[in-house]
């Protein structure tokens, strides 16, 4: 357990949250219906750098998806689509009839601009945020002690932000007894991608944290690439965007936005190697509230994240 762990220290465990982005609050008190200022969703869509091709039913969506598929097995492109003209009613549809698909995907909706993107979900993708955190369960709950209520995983669970948008993780957890009320934002989120994926998986980040309003307390990003054999880590925490006070501004308070604690890029191939920063989960915002003893904060070895590119890229 040591190499794991990073040394922290607290006197007393508490129901009441409290880390260095929000502060001290009240248990319960981070709901997503919750009324704040949020990056607009054309930012977040990215929709000016990757205009969005016309939705026109399920079935040509169905043979786009398929076809995206395909193109993934053999070469380095994006694993992401974007739909425009998509109202309410659509995307209700294609959720309730996603099957159809063929193939696991990720979804974000943006309402207010009739938008969808769909994450393909690719077995390289997948193996790397389930390894990744199939580290961590015996460590936080066995090792360390924590509660299984202090650590739910909420997998690719969807949350619904504000302006009719919505959007599912890849893996994500919250502590329960912080924040009880169903739909509480998570303290925790992983969102991964394969090949030409991290302008998106950053935006991807900057939704959870702008439109929880700074309660996602961190966000790990994984981007991994078959062609170069390479996984690339970004570790982001919310951070209040700076700017000129407006009564509008006071009221609804600050645009959250991400802000880039580290980056580690883990290369495998002949001569496997780790360089960047260590990854360091912060056990105050993957649990919500200060370690007591013999809880820490979570490192991975380089031994473990070269392991861990061996299972994505050799399997």
């Amino acid at each position: 357990m040591s190499s794991l762990l990073s040394k922290s220290t607290s006197r007393s465990k508490s129901r009441a949250e409290s880390t260095p982005a929000t502060g001290a609050s009240s248990v319960g008190s981070t709901p997503s219906t919750s009324r704040h200022s949020v990056m607009t969703s054309s930012q977040l869509a990215m929709t000016g750098l990757y205009p969005p091709q016309t939705y026109k039913n399920l079935n040509e969506l169905a043979k786009t998806v398929a076809a995206t598929k395909e193109k993934l097995k053999s070469q380095d492109i994006s694993p992401y689509l974007s739909f425009k003209h998509v109202s309410a009613q659509d995307f209700k549809f294609l959720d309730e009839n996603r099957a159809k698909l063929c193939n696991t995907v990720r979804l974000s909706y943006f309402g207010d601009i009739s938008v969808l993107i769909i994450k393909l979900v690719t077995p390289e993708h997948e193996t790397a945020h389930n390894q990744l955190a199939q580290v961590l369960a015996p460590i936080i709950l066995r090792d360390m002690g924590v509660d299984e209520d202090e650590w739910l995983a909420q997998g690719a669970k969807r949350y619904t932000g504000q302006n009719a948008s919505e959007k599912e993780a890849d893996r994500s957890w919250r502590n329960v007894n912080l924040r009880p009320a169903r739909g509480s934002w998570p303290h925790f989120v992983i969102e991964a991608g394969v090949s030409e994926s991290m302008p998106r998986l950053r935006q991807d980040a900057a939704w959870w944290i702008s439109h929880s309003g700074g309660h996602v307390l961190l966000v790990l990003l994984i981007k991994v690439s078959t062609t170069t054999k390479t996984i690339i880590f970004e570790k982001y925490f919310p951070k209040p965007r700076a700017q000129p006070g407006t009564r509008a501004r006071t009221t609804w308070g600050p645009i959250w936005e991400p802000e880039l604690i580290s980056t580690t890029e883990v290369r495998h191939g002949a001569k496997p190697t780790v360089q960047g920063a260590p990854i360091v989960l912060e056990f105050d915002r993957v649990i919500g509230r200060p370690p007591v003893q013999p809880e820490q904060d979570i490192l991975y070895t380089d031994r473990m994240l070269l392991r861990l590119a061996r299972q994505v890229l050799d399997n």
